[in-house]
């Protein structure tokens, strides 16, 4: 997934055959993202501890690939939420996002990480499922 992610992020909007047909396979599938997307964050949030590493990775160029697809969830959460949940929700997500930028360089991917085991946590405190 990372490898598919950023390799879009890196490349979408030039002239590649290879973006030509992931474009016309994204056509024919328009909520691979979104689901990816959603089953990321549903393991990060809901899944077994021993899982949140494996699914950490992909994340941050998964996001940046297809931002939609972020927001989509995003709101798809809060909506599941209380009203006293989605306030904390909100505010763990601009923190999760915080001094991120739209760059997949190494340090820019270890600090979302450090942020995304913090939102985890933070987060976990008070989901309802």
């Amino acid at each position: 997934i990372d490898h598919i992610a950023t390799f879009y992020f890196a490349n979408n909007g030039k002239d590649k055959p290879e973006i030509h047909s992931m474009n016309k396979h994204l056509a024919a599938q328009p909520t691979l993202f979104t689901s990816l997307t959603a089953t990321l964050f549903n393991l990060l949030l809901f899944g077994a501890p021993q899982n949140h590493w494996a699914v950490m990775r992909p994340m941050l160029s998964l996001m940046l690939a297809s931002e939609n697809s972020f927001s989509s969830y995003k709101e798809h959460l809060l909506g599941t939420q209380t009203p006293e949940n989605q306030a904390l929700l909100n505010e763990a997500f601009a923190k999760l996002l915080s001094d991120v930028n739209r760059s997949l360089d190494s340090a820019n991917r270890d600090r979302f990480t450090q942020k995304l085991t913090a939102f985890r946590v933070t987060a976990r405190g008070f989901l309802t499922l």
